[in-house]
């Protein structure tokens, strides 16, 4: 029997809205297996696979993989495709050296500017990070997810809308790092209280509005970072001929 019901002008916005929002929901689906390990660095991305495996056309997925490409987290290679990046020890080195030059300055103009409801939100984030890293059995990502909504609570509160834009795309091109350098680094209970002890340090200078000294703390840990960085790491690392 033919259905007498009409397509509403609010029914075709809500497909073009559902439409338009497929190529994010693409893109979380990536950065998700990029997390969790089902992607690895180097993987090449057929677009018709990848279509085939998420029930979608490919356009969405051209455009997710466009966006990867802007995140530094993906390459195209001509008569190849598309590739997740291979970063070399330098490569990483860099984004450490970029990430010291930065974050700093977004954390000491978020010290000037942060309201006491976002300081409150941010004692919430801490509290379920403590709480992720101090469980007996840990999984990597969810610490990696909850320490990076911990900084970019801090950096948002700086109103440096583009310099925070920055930080997230270096963020982005470390996330592969991030995950295997963080499991290794939480199998060790010191490092665990460390992690704990930096944010809490950080959380300190935000309610005293101490801009100088949350500028110099990140500075130093980020500085460390940069030095301490495991270059032997054959899991990660692409080594150069």
């Amino acid at each position: 029997m033919k259905s007498d019901r009409r397509i509403t002008m609010n029914d075709l916005n809500r497909e073009v809205l559902q439409h338009n929002k497929l190529p994010d929901l693409v893109l979380d689906k990536l950065m998700e297996w990029i997390m969790s390990g089902k992607l690895s660095m180097g993987d090449k991305l057929n677009t018709e696979e990848l279509a085939s495996q998420l029930g979608v056309s490919r356009m969405p997925i051209r455009e997710a993989l466009s966006n990867l490409e802007k995140k530094g987290l993906a390459e195209s290679i001509p008569y190849a495709g598309t590739r997740l990046i291979t970063l070399t020890k330098e490569d990483v080195r860099q984004i450490y050296i970029a990430r010291t030059a930065l974050e700093p300055v977004a954390a000491r103009y978020a010290c000037e500017k942060i309201t006491e409801e976002e300081i409150q939100n941010l004692e919430k984030i801490q509290e379920e990070y403590k709480r992720i890293v101090s469980q007996d059995s840990i999984d990597a990502i969810d610490v990696y997810q909850q320490n990076r909504l911990y900084h970019f609570s801090i950096y948002k509160a700086s109103q440096l809308d583009r310099v925070c834009s920055m930080i997230e795309s270096l963020w982005d091109n470390l996330s592969f790092f991030k995950l295997v350098y963080g499991q290794k680094l939480l199998l060790k209970e010191e490092s665990r209280r460390n992690m704990i002890a930096e944010h809490e340090s950080y959380l300190e200078a935000l309610k005293n509005h101490d801009s100088e000294l949350i500028y110099h703390l990140l500075g130093k840990n980020l500085k460390k970072r940069t030095e301490d960085i495991p270059y032997s790491s054959s899991a990660y690392f692409h080594e150069e001929a």
